[in-house]
């Protein structure tokens, strides 16, 4: 049978030897899981971190770092939290800035003061006294529901959501927390003003897309960052001492990639390393306009019907394609670097679909996920060793996309492998009309032994809610393909279906066998089950029908249905394939559920045909010990082989140096036990301190940020200017936790590689409110192994208020809604606002020098009014306030 495609649905796996499903679940708290799990976790010890004097990137950082939304809006990607027994605890005074709640906390003495929405609903927190007072309500809590930090004051979920008035859920699937308003929130309030007021500079509001550039300049040679692991594995069979690095830093003027493997399980010494260019504004190799630009170990990309993308190889890749965007709107391949011990779990529109642990040479690969039309999420769940936790997103929209007329897109490699191999590709799609895009190209690589050549011709167009992609291919030796898909959405699902004929044709795609395949029909569906109710249960449905050329058929059908409601969280897959006249069916069921601080997780693997049966049955649990410590448990039942296997772990994967200790126990008599350490290692430019974390940091990028007050107004930091202590930052419109220190630096790490970052100094956090950013902020392009300088100067503003009033035979009276103008020296328009309805107005963040404010002449033209004239403002270098700029209308 021909190799499928892509894993469409997770498919149930008998345990081996070595691997176990019970730790698979327990290896997972908080979420499903479906992974076959080492045995014995990977010793980690920071060998290079020994060389130098080290300082913690985040020693007692959160344990969680989850995103925040109110409703639709992104509130922040960024708000620590620490998770103890069944609760997360969130940081009191951070959560009522982001929500613009007036409450501000004070960690060090155990106090939080403010009031909630108005000044009549008071609150105060005493951690002391064990009380909280919300307006005449005084009520005590228990103090161990409230963790007190260096930072803030952490309080339990459950019980800030009595405190303040939202309801706060937390997915800990995807490390999302959603913020329900039970009243309107101060932080739309906010909004609305904004939009009525303004600011003498930016009054457009300064979108992060308009951010000007800042180009972080290549060396010669860097000190890279290293995510580093010794592993230590005891077994009655014998022992094993394993080390691998990963190393990302700027090489000979590009981006240098080395990943190092060493010991016995590695089965010697290995080691492979990229150089590479990535810039998402296709400024690369001058007129090809290149995005990608890859030498040494490349991974080159798939191509429809012919190759898959390609595994680790020697050679050459250029590309202009957009970084991370599916080339193909069928399938997506998702590949990366993964640390040993890690893995991966592949969600689909919130729904698991695949698990990879990493490879020997340190990698993952999706191969071809299909897209469906319209939204397609996909979601990557990292998950350490040690119970450290990443995710990555990635977003694709698959309903009118084909490229712009004369626009083309573009990719090309040359790879050679181990064993002589040579893969070469040249691929390319320009756009035709508005609706239509034509694709092909050539493609030489090594199959079965042979060297094979390939062309193909592809259309792309849509009409309406109807996407069409068809397609050609001929090979060498006379094999022949054409196929034919369609995308559409069929109420609120969407469904796929495509016919492939093939004569003689063979590839990657359509492996070679004694009984070739004639013909290839499939179907599938994919939304949410109808009639679900409350509860969204997302579905996907497959069928696909063989024909050979014997006129033999097989058949394939499978279903995937997954539910989360109120913290358990339930996935069910089953798969039914028909071969040769031969029937067999198999299907799994996980859940898993926190109770009582407990994390409980479970797994059912059957057989369904021919004979009825349970594989494989595991229950495991979890529960957080102490600060940052995680104790795992575990037994699994595999009944084919009769084995019950028993397993326990210690981790701690916070801070600046995770530790482990597992060990295990077979009804076999097998035993084991293994004790590991992981450190990631960088360095700061500026101090030159270097940093340590439990979590990696080499594939990120980082941001090295320095704020000053620019007295003399040069956008330089000398002289008399002054660093700013306790600023703050909005990344990518989300706020980032950290905080500037006594010499105005801060340090912004993990920032996700090769897309633009936009950094803003967050004007709620400078400690004079006439202070403001002589930029709106500053968009990077982050890159592994390399921390970015940013400089950001601060500037003294003034401040003009005033009343606007309509004259009448009565007299004069407030009148609102009037628009007005600030224009500088050469007549252009700095800043804007409106008059509240009494009249009065204010206009802040005018910078130092002289201005003419007037009423918008527009308005007063469309309403037939005129005014007694402009006011000529000089705000000074200390940035004063001038008050009493009033204006008179009459008719």
């Amino acid at each position: 049978m021909p190799k499928p495609a892509a894993p469409y649905w997770p498919k149930p796996r008998s345990p081996c030897p070595d691997r176990c499903a019970a730790e698979r679940v327990a290896m997972r708290p908080h979420r499903l899981c479906l992974r076959t799990c080492r045995l014995c976790m990977l010793l980690l010890l920071p060998v290079l971190a020994l060389l130098a004097p080290a300082r913690a990137a985040d020693a007692d950082g959160p344990d969680l770092v989850l995103e925040v939304r109110l409703g639709e809006h992104l509130v922040s990607d960024a708000l620590g939290a620490y998770q103890h027994g069944d609760d997360v605890y969130l940081p009191l005074g951070e959560l009522a800035r982001m929500l613009t709640i007036a409450i501000r906390t004070d960690a060090a003495e155990g106090l939080a003061s403010g009031y909630i929405l108005d000044e009549q609903r008071g609150f105060r927190l005493d951690l002391a006294q064990r009380l909280v007072i919300e307006g005449e309500r005084r009520a005590t809590f228990d103090p161990a529901r409230v963790k007190r930090q260096a930072d803030d004051l952490y309080v339990a979920s459950r019980l800030l959501a009595q405190w303040l008035p939202v309801d706060l859920d937390i997915d800990m699937a995807s490390l999302v927390l959603r913020v329900r308003a039970r009243e309107k929130l101060p932080l739309q309030a906010r909004l609305e003003r904004q939009s009525r007021g303004g600011t003498a500079q930016h009054h457009d509001g300064g979108p992060a897309s308009v951010y000007a550039r800042h180009d972080t300049p290549y060396a010669l040679a860097g000190m890279p960052f290293i995510d580093q692991t010794v592993a230590l594995d005891a077994r009655r069979r014998g022992t094993t001492l394993d080390y691998t690095a990963y190393l990302t830093a700027d090489l000979a003027g590009m981006e240098a990639a080395l990943y190092l493997n060493a010991g016995k399980a590695a089965g010697g010494a290995t080691a492979r390393l990229t150089l590479a260019r990535n810039d998402p504004d296709a400024g690369l190799l001058g007129p090809l306009r290149a995005r990608t630009l890859q030498i040494g170990s490349v991974l080159a990309p798939g191509v429809g019907d012919i190759a898959l993308a390609s595994t680790n190889g020697t050679g050459v890749a250029v590309s202009n394609r957009a970084l991370g965007q599916p080339a193909r709107t069928d399938r997506h391949t998702l590949q990366g670097d993964l640390p040993p011990g890690w893995d991966v779990e592949l969600y689909f529109n919130d729904a698991l679909i695949g698990f990879q642990q990493a490879r020997p040479d340190g990698r993952y690969r999706f191969d071809d996920q299909p897209l469906i039309y319209g939204s397609n999420e996909f979601r990557l769940v990292f998950h350490g060793p040690l119970g450290q936790l990443r995710i990555e997103r990635h977003s694709f929209l698959i309903d009118q996309a084909v490229l712009a007329p004369g626009a083309v897109a573009y990719s090309a490699s040359l790879q050679g492998d181990q064993r002589g191999g040579a893969r070469a590709l040249v691929q390319a799609e320009v756009g035709l009309a508005s609706q239509l895009s034509a694709s092909g190209g050539v493609v030489r690589l090594a199959l079965d032994g042979q060297d094979k050549r390939y062309a193909n011709l592809g259309l792309h167009g849509y009409w309406r809610a109807l996407l069409v992609d068809a397609a050609l291919a001929r090979a060498d030796d006379g094999g022949k393909l054409a196929r034919i898909g369609l995308k559409t959405r069929v109420g609120g699902m969407a469904l796929g279906a495509s016919h492939a004929r093939l004569d003689g044709f063979v590839s990657e795609l359509f492996l070679p066998g004694a009984d070739p395949l004639r013909s290839r029909d499939e179907l599938r569906l994919d939304g949410l089950l109808p009639g679900g109710g409350p509860v969204p249960m997302p579905l996907s449905l497959q069928v696909r029908r063989e024909r050979l050329v014997s006129g033999a058929t097989r058949h394939e059908a499978g279903a995937r249905l997954s539910a989360y409601r109120q913290g358990t969280a339930v996935s069910a897959g089953a798969l039914w394939r028909e071969v040769d006249g031969v029937r067999r069916a198999d299907g799994s069921v996980q859940a898993s559920r926190r109770v009582a601080g407990i994390g409980v997780s479970g797994q059912l693997q059957v057989a369904i045909v021919p004979d009825a049966a349970v594989s494989a049955l595991a229950l495991a649990a979890d529960k957080f010990v102490g600060d940052g410590y995680l104790l795992n448990a575990a037994v699994t039942r595999t009944f084919a082989d009769r084995e019950l296997r028993w397993s326990a772990s210690l981790n701690k994967g916070v801070g600046s140096v995770g530790v482990g200790l597992n060990a295990f126990y077979t009804s076999r008599g097998d035993y084991g036990a293994g004790v590991q350490l992981f450190m990631a290692i960088g360095q700061e430019p500026r101090s030159g301190r270097w940093l340590h974390d439990a979590v990696p940091m080499a594939a990120t990028g980082a941001a090295s940020v320095r704020v000053f007050l620019d007295k003399n107004r040069n956008g330089v930091m000398d002289g008399d200017d002054e660093p700013i202590k306790g600023a703050g930052f909005a990344v990518n419109g989300g706020t980032h936790l950290a905080r500037s220190g006594a010499d105005g630096v801060v340090y912004l790490n993990r920032l996700p590689a090769h897309q633009h970052v936009a950094i803003a100094v967050d004007p709620a956090t400078l400690e004079d409110p006439q202070w403001q950013a002589r930029e709106p902020g500053r968009r990077l392009v982050p890159r592994p192994g390399k921390v970015s300088r940013l400089e950001i100067a601060i500037g003294i503003t003034g401040e003009i208020d005033g009343t606007t009033y309509l004259m009448g035979a009565g007299g004069k009276r407030g009148m609102g809604d009037f628009e007005l103008e600030l224009l500088d020296r050469r007549g252009t328009l700095v800043g804007k606002t409106t008059s509240t309805a009494d009249g009065y107005y204010v206009l802040g963040g005018v910078a130092p020098g002289d201005y003419l404010l007037r009423l918008a002449p527009a308005q007063l033209a469309r309403l037939g009014l005129q005014d007694s004239g402009m006011h000529l403002i000089t705000i000074d270098p200390a940035g004063n306030i001038v008050n009493g700029k009033d204006f008179h209308v009459t008719k």
